[in-house]
């Protein structure tokens, strides 16, 4: 499991003085860049010609987020298809630790010049699984 913590701002806040659901969408986009990082300072994908797309994802919206409320954002259980990856991310308040929202990303992996999906290599499980448990 990977974790990225935020602390929510004013700015992340909408006129309801609460999280919009699309931001919902940035602070789980911004987890996955870090879980990314350090793929992508190897080079990994540019070395292997991937572009890692999100093609789907399903997010249930269990409890608002709040100014100056710290969140922990989990990366885990991945599943690995022939042609695309899923992840759970779930975004959990760090006083009470209840998960605040849950969301399923399917991604693949398309090869950067022809903009096909490729199959999912053992290597690249391999790779997903290191960035899972890299700390």
């Amino acid at each position: 499991m990977k974790v990225t913590s935020i602390r929510i701002r004013g700015y992340h806040c909408d006129a309801y003085g609460h999280v919009n659901n699309a931001r919902f969408l940035e602070l789980l986009e911004e987890a996955r860049w870090k879980f990314l990082e350090p793929a992508v300072r190897e080079r990994f994908f540019e070395t292997e010609k991937l572009l890692f797309v999100v093609v789907n994802i399903n997010i249930a919206f269990k409890r608002p987020l709040l100014p100056h409320q710290l969140i922990h954002i989990h990366i885990k259980d991945l599943t690995y298809n022939n042609r695309s990856v899923s992840m759970i991310q779930e975004i959990i308040d760090d006083r009470s630790s209840v998960v605040c929202s849950r969301a399923e990303i399917q991604f693949v992996l398309l090869d950067s010049i022809t903009q096909k999906p490729v199959p999912i290599s053992d290597e690249i499980k391999a790779k997903f699984e290191q960035l899972l448990t890299d700390d």
